[in-house]
C-alpha cells in the first residue's frame, strides 16, 4: 500500500510547500485530480447526456411494455443500439474518483507515516516523549491524535530525537480548524461550541454542495437538449441517498476528509460548466451520427430489396425456362406425368432411351421355319419335274435367267441340312403328343 500512497503524498507535501496550508493543499491536490480524470469525466457526461435525450421514448416503452418486461428490456435494448448508445458507459466513469479518495483518506489517517516519512519507532518514541506513555494498545488513528500536537511541539522533537531533524513541519490547522479531528453531529454537547460548530460546519457544506452539483447538472442537461427540467424518480433519488452519504462519510473520518470533498463538489460544478460546449458539440454529432446511421439503415434496405428483386427475376427466368422445356417437350412431360405430378420420374425422362423389342411365339418361329421347308421342298419337287420334261429346240427354249450364287445358295440348301430338319420336325413337332389315341 506504501508504495500507491507515498506518490500521493508526496504530491500533496509539494501542495503543502507551495502554499502552506494544509487545506489548501487537499483543495489543490483535488483540482489535479480532477484535471487528470477531465478527459474521462466528459466521456461520462457525453454517455450521460445521450441517456437523458432519451428519457421520454423510455416512458413511452414502460407504458407500451408495462406488464411485458422482457419485451420492454428487448426494446430498450433495441433503442439503445439504434441511437448508438451504451447505457453502462455513463456510470463506470462516476467511480473513477473512488480510488483518488482513498488514497486520500489513508494519508490523511496516517500523516506522521506518508506526510513526515517517520518510521513506527520514531512514532512511539514521539508519542512517550508528548504524552509521556506507550503507544502499545492505542487506536489506529493515534497519528491523527497526536499530528498537530507534532506541528506544536516541533522544536522538543526535533532536538530529543535526531533521527527526525529533516522532518517537514506541517500545520494541520485550516481557517482555525484541525482537520485531523472528526466532526460531532451534536455540537452543541462539545465544550468548545463555536470550534465544534465550525467542524459541523464541513460535513453539511459537502453535502448542500453534492446537491447543488446535481441541480447544476441537470439544468444544463435541459439547457443542452432544450428540454424542461423534469427529474425523475431515479434522479430523485440520487440526489437524496448522495448527500446523505456524504454527511455520513464526514462525520465519520477527520474533517481533512470533508475538505476535499467539498473541494471536489466544486471543481465538479466548474467542471459541468466547462463542459456545456463540449456537449453541444456532442449533441450535434449525435445528431449527424443518427441522419447517417438512418441513411445507412435506409441504403441498407434499398439493397436488400435490390437483391431481392434480382432473386424474384432468376426465378422468373428459370419458371419461364421451365415452362419452354415443357412446351418443347411435351412427349417427355407426358411420359414422366404420374398422376398430377408432372414430373415425377424426372424432368430428363425419355421413354426411347433404352429401346425394347416385341414379344414373339417360338412356336410361331417353328411354324414359320417349317412353312420355308416345306416351300423349299416344294421348290425342288417342281425342278425335278423341270429336268425330266423333253428337251425342246434351243431356238424355242426361252433364255435361262441367270441366278446370282449367293441365292442358288439359300434356295438349294445341301442335302444333309434337309436330312437333318426332317428329322428334327418329325421328333418334336409332327409326332402326336401322349394321350391321342385314349382320346
Amino acid at each position: 500500500m506504501s508504495i500507491i500512497l507515498t506518490p500521493f503524498a508526496k504530491l500533496l507535501l509539494l501542495f503543502y510547500d507551495i502554499t502552506g496550508s494544509y487545506g489548501m493543499s487537499l483543495l489543490l491536490f483535488c483540482l489535479v485530480i480532477r484535471l487528470i480524470l477531465f478527459p474521462f469525466f466528459l466521456k461520462g457526461r457525453k454517455s450521460m447526456l445521450s441517456m437523458s435525450g432519451l428519457t421520454e421514448k423510455q416512458k413511452v416503452l414502460q407504458q407500451k411494455y408495462a406488464r411485458d418486461r422482457q419485451k420492454y428490456s428487448e426494446e430498450l435494448q433495441k433503442l439503445y443500439d439504434e441511437e448508438g448508445i451504451k447505457p453502462s458507459s455513463g456510470c463506470l466513469w462516476s467511480f473513477l474518483p473512488l480510488p483518488f479518495l482513498m488514497a486520500i483518506y489513508g494519508i490523511i489517517r496516517r500523516p506522521l507515516t506518508y506526510l513526515m516519512s517517520m518510521t513506527s519507532d520514531n512514532i512511539e518514541s514521539v508519542y512517550y516523549l508528548l504524552y509521556n506513555e506507550t503507544l502499545s494498545g492505542r487506536s489506529a488513528n493515534a497519528e491523527l491524535s497526536m499530528a498537530q500536537d507534532v506541528f506544536i511541539n516541533y522544536d522538543k522533537i526535533v532536538s530529543a530525537i535526531p533521527d527526525l531533524a529533516n522532518m517537514p513541519k506541517i500545520d494541520f490547522s485550516f481557517l482555525g480548524l484541525n482537520l485531523t479531528e472528526t466532526p460531532h453531529f451534536m455540537f452543541w454537547n462539545q465544550e468548545n461550541v463555536g470550534y465544534a460548530f465550525g467542524l459541523w460546519l464541513i460535513p453539511v457544506v459537502s453535502a448542500v454542495l453534492s446537491v447543488v452539483s446535481m441541480i447544476v447538472t441537470n439544468r444544463i442537461n435541459a439547457s443542452i437538449l432544450g428540454t424542461e427540467k423534469v427529474i425523475d424518480q431515479s434522479q430523485r433519488t440520487t440526489m437524496i441517498i448522495m448527500p446523505l452519504f456524504s454527511l455520513w462519510i464526514c462525520f465519520t473520518l477527520p474533517a481533512a476528509l470533508g475538505v476535499y470533498w467539498i473541494g471536489n463538489s466544486i471543481v465538479a460544478i466548474l467542471q459541468e460548466i466547462a463542459n456545456i460546449p463540449f456537449l453541444k458539440k456532442h449533441l450535434v454529432k449525435l445528431e449527424a451520427d443518427k441522419v447517417k446511421r438512418k441513411e445507412e439503415a435506409k441504403e441498407r434496405v434499398k439493397q436488400e430489396k435490390k437483391a431481392q428483386a434480382e432473386a424474384k427475376k432468376k426465378a422468373q427466368e428459370e419458371m419461364r425456362r421451365i415452362q419452354m422445356e415443357r412446351k418443347l417437350n411435351k412427349s417427355v412431360a407426358g411420359a414422366s406425368r404420374e398422376g398430377l405430378r408432372a414430373y415425377a420420374r424426372g424432368r430428363m425422362y425419355d421413354p426411347d432411351r433404352y429401346p425394347s423389342f416385341p414379344y414373339q411365339d417360338p412356336n410361331e418361329l417353328i411354324l414359320a421355319k417349317l412353312a420355308q421347308i416345306e416351300e423349299a421342298k416344294a421348290s425342288k419337287g417342281k425342278k425335278k419335274t423341270q429336268a425330266a420334261a423333253p428337251a425342246e429346240p434351243e431356238a424355242q427354249q426361252p433364255a435361262a435367267q441367270e441366278v446370282p450364287e449367293t441365292v442358288q445358295a439359300v434356295e438349294a440348301p445341301a442335302p444333309e441340312a434337309e436330312v437333318a430338319e426332317e428329322a428334327f420336325v418329325e421328333e418334336s413337332f409332327l409326332e402326336e403328343p401322349e394321350g391321342t389315341e385314349e382320346e
